[in-house]
């Protein structure tokens, strides 16, 4: 090192002072860093942590009400389903008073014609009888 200027020496140390000093800023802007974000990283814990015991009671809540309108459901079903057999048994009921009704109205129907045909052939009967009458009265009288 003879041969060097003398001013090499004394610039190299400030340099590797300089150096030194900036490794030593980096790691503590680093360490800031990873401070603050740890810190930021624990209220966003703390938050998520209140957000996901709100959505498991949301979720709970909402299954609860899922699980009322699914019996509600059921029982409803149920309803409409007796419902549906009771009419369909009102409706064979009804379908049979309609067949006697029916058999009985042609039964009245038919035993109305026969007493019109007796009635008309009585008519006819007393008619011709009493054409009978007025003749004998004309030539006896």
């Amino acid at each position: 090192m003879a041969g060097l200027p003398g001013w090499i020496g004394p610039t190299i140390a400030v340099s590797l002072a300089i150096i030194a000093a900036s490794f030593l800023l980096i790691g503590a802007v680093a360490l800031a860093v990873g401070l603050g974000l740890r810190r930021h990283s624990r209220a966003l814990r703390a938050q998520l942590l209140a957000f996901a015991g709100d959505a498991r009671a949301v979720t709970t809540r909402l299954k609860t009400e899922i699980e009322g309108f699914a019996d509600l459901s059921g029982e409803t079903r149920a309803k409409v389903q007796a419902a549906v057999a009771a009419v369909e048994g009102r409706l064979r009921d009804v379908d049979a008073l309609v067949e006697v009704l029916q058999e009985e109205a042609e039964e009245t129907a038919l035993d109305f014609a026969a007493l019109l045909r007796t009635v008309r052939r009585a008519g006819g009967a007393l008619g011709a009888a009493r054409r009978a009458v007025r003749r004998r009265r004309r030539a006896g009288g």
